[in-house]
């Protein structure tokens, strides 16, 4: 009768340790599996977020390409010099309309590769144009990315024409037409567009 008891003991021992084993091995794949689908939500989100930003890049992009501007207005140069566009923009020039309160690694990234194109685009091609109250800190931002290309704050009058949409962007400028061409929202996560709208430009307008 021991024996049978013992045999029965041992049975149900071995039992538990199955049942045991089992169930944990079910709560780790249920916890992989809600790992795997919090994963899942968040590149569903962040893929949404990205597409909802090339909605709002392309709109700005359409908005803004083919807009007028007048060659008259003033810009200052980061001595203080007070000058007109038509003195530092000749026709079809690469612009980057940025902000010192944009990204600032955004901007940076944007200037690094104006750096690499500075000798097949042209340096007298590439303009910088920018809202700041601190020529101090243009100077600076010249001086740190080591841009060897103009850099001007606009003034009032021209911020209401080239408009601060919270992000840099890129344009070509028509000095005949006195129109913003081509104009393009760089991405941080896709440098790689970048350089194809620069590529692109640089065979439009820079090539003979």
């Amino acid at each position: 009768m021991k024996k049978i008891e013992y045999i029965l003991f041992g049975l149900f021992t071995i039992f538990l340790v199955f049942s045991t084993f089992y169930s944990y091995m079910q709560s780790q794949k249920m916890c992989e599996f809600r790992l795997f689908l919090n994963e899942l939500k968040q590149k569903y989100n962040t893929q949404i977020g990205r597409i909802e930003a090339l909605k709002e890049y392309r709109f700005n992009e359409v908005i803004l390409s083919g807009t007028k501007m007048s060659a008259d207005f003033n810009v200052v140069d980061i001595g203080e010099n007070k000058k007109k566009i038509s003195e530092v923009i000749s026709d079809n020039t690469l612009i980057l309309r940025y902000s010192e309160m944009h990204c600032e690694v955004c901007v940076d990234s944007i200037v690094k590769r104006l750096n690499v194109y500075k000798d097949s685009i042209g340096l007298q091609n590439i303009v910088l144009l920018t809202t700041s109250q601190n020529f101090g800190y243009m100077r600076r931002f010249k001086k740190i990315n080591r841009i060897p290309f103009g850099i001007y704050n606009i003034d009032e009058a021209l911020d209401s024409v080239l408009v601060d949409i919270g992000m840099p962007y890129l344009f070509v400028y028509s000095t005949l037409s006195k129109r913003i061409n081509n104009m393009f929202i760089p991405q941080k996560e896709d440098p790689q567009l970048t350089d194809e709208y620069l590529h692109s430009i640089l065979m439009k307008y820079y090539m003979d």
